[in-house]
């Protein structure tokens, strides 16, 4: 049976972060709290080595949602453009987020990825492109995929709950009050489909990524939302 997490949030654990961080941390927090009556699972799934975590993407909310319920400090791909505004620019980027002007496939972000998963980082990254139309899963790409390859990381696969209902694409304004969740899966590791092609080792890898969001989507909704 699904439990709640049991581990302190990342804001109020000993760990080596900003006060910046620290503060807005906690506040996401308390607002995801407060307003959305926010719930964390699998974090007895805990990695301590460098990863990607691996989401769903419906939302504005998506980042901060997982930030909030990661128990470390996370970072984050924003896109260049929000980097113009010197201020705003200077906050996200204390923030741990990274300007980029691509995807995962180009060469710019995927040296910055490698970067900072060889300083043992966790990065957020969500392997649709995009904020999906709809609150199901839309098709994965493979870039994720070509970094773990590379970098012989893990990734953690994760389903955001409800953010979709709150803030989707359709929606100018977040509504004031829902209910959002999000569970952590089982690490996946390139070694186990190392011993493949290259090619076909990938592609085993962004099937496995996908299947892994699907199949915590299902026991959430199996044992949290429609429990018998």
């Amino acid at each position: 049976m699904m439990k709640c997490s049991k581990m302190n949030p990342a804001w109020i654990r000993h760990l080596p972060m900003t006060w910046l961080y620290r503060i807005i941390l906690f506040l996401a927090w308390c607002y995801f709290k407060i307003f959305h009556r926010h719930k964390i699972y699998g974090t007895d799934n805990y990695y301590e080595g460098a990863a990607i975590i691996a989401a769903n993407h419906t939302s504005y909310l998506d980042p901060p949602a997982l930030a909030i319920s990661w128990p470390q400090e996370v970072h984050f791909l924003a896109r260049e453009s929000l980097f113009k505004n010197r201020f705003f620019g200077g906050l996200i980027r204390k923030l741990n987020a990274h300007p980029v002007s691509g995807d995962a496939g180009d060469i710019g972000v995927f040296k910055l990825i490698g970067s900072l998963l060889s300083e043992g980082k966790k990065i957020i990254l969500f392997p649709e492109g995009r904020r999906s139309e709809t609150d199901e899963l839309s098709v994965l790409k493979s870039g994720i995929s070509l970094l773990v390859s590379r970098a012989e990381a893990a990734v953690i696969p994760a389903y955001i709950h409800g953010t979709y209902a709150v803030w989707n694409r359709k929606r100018k304004f977040p509504k004031w009050f829902g209910k959002t969740a999000c569970v952590f899966g089982q690490p996946i590791l390139w070694s186990s489909y190392a011993h493949l092609g290259k090619k076909e080792g990938q592609k085993a890898l962004t099937d496995e990524i996908g299947r892994s969001i699907e199949a915590l989507r299902k026991q959430y909704e199996r044992e949290v939302v429609r429990p018998r």
